[in-house]
């Protein structure tokens, strides 16, 4: 089982928590108890609680349109910085990735727009554009504005993220797959060098274990692309 543990299976996936996301609501839940009392220490991890079902959707939606196009999901694992749909393999089909790429940013919106008027109507609009810890309302009220951010968030082509995938597949519909990889991982290393400068600028940590996150995994990817391209590259006589 190793640092991530099953807590359901659903379509046929096992959904795993990882270790570290696990001790994430008694850490926050510990943290704002100690300098803002009991109620807001609840509300903290009540809040982590839905980002997870949030990260939960959104990968549940890349999951479900690649088994669609017979690629197998045996597991997605929630970290504290996102969550990983582990997939069977990578489409080299530009339209499949950029569609199982996509649905995960569009699902968050769609969950948003479902959202709005419930919420507005139960919260009120006060609470409704006021998400914090301070109430209940107010804390449900990020329910709301999570889908949005974490939609916008990934499709910053920052490689792998859903955005970077989304540029690998427009960039492999007019060149090899290999090069637009190359390109996309570039990016991607842009991206998180940018991520690392801006996170300890505004000493938002979070971000910059994101940044070496995206870094190392574009960099991972980009080696096993590599290396599958060569395996399967023929052989010329007498090589």
């Amino acid at each position: 089982m190793g640092s991530s543990f099953r807590l359901f299976r659903i379509f046929g996936i096992d959904i795993k928590l990882h270790l570290t996301f696990a001790l994430l609501p008694l850490f926050l839940g510990v943290f704002y108890y100690k300098d803002y009392g009991l109620w807001v220490g609840l509300r903290a991890v009540v809040l982590v609680l839905l980002v997870f079902v949030c990260v939960l959707a959104h990968e549940l939606s890349h999951s479900l349109v690649a088994k669609k196009y017979g690629i197998r999901v045996p597991e997605i694992t929630l970290y504290p910085i996102g969550g990983v749909a582990s997939m069977q393999r990578i489409p080299r089909a530009s339209r499949q990735e950029f569609t199982i790429s996509i649905v995960g940013p569009i699902s968050n919106f769609v969950i948003a727009l479902l959202l709005f008027f419930p919420l507005y109507v139960l919260l009120g609009k006060e609470n409704l554009f006021s998400p914090s810890l301070e109430s209940w309302p107010r804390t449900f009220a990020n329910v709301f504005w999570i889908n949005p951010l974490l939609g916008i968030f990934n499709l910053i082509p920052a490689f792998p993220m859903d955005g970077g995938r989304i540029l690998r597949s427009l960039l492999a519909s007019r060149m090899n797959y290999v090069n637009a990889t190359r390109i996309s991982v570039f990016v991607g290393h842009i991206f998180a060098i940018l991520f690392v400068l801006l996170g300890i600028w505004t000493k938002h940590w979070m971000l910059v274990l994101i940044a070496v996150f995206i870094y190392l995994s574009a960099s991972n990817e980009e080696r096993m692309v590599f290396y599958e391209d060569n395996k399967n590259r023929p052989v010329p006589p007498g090589g």
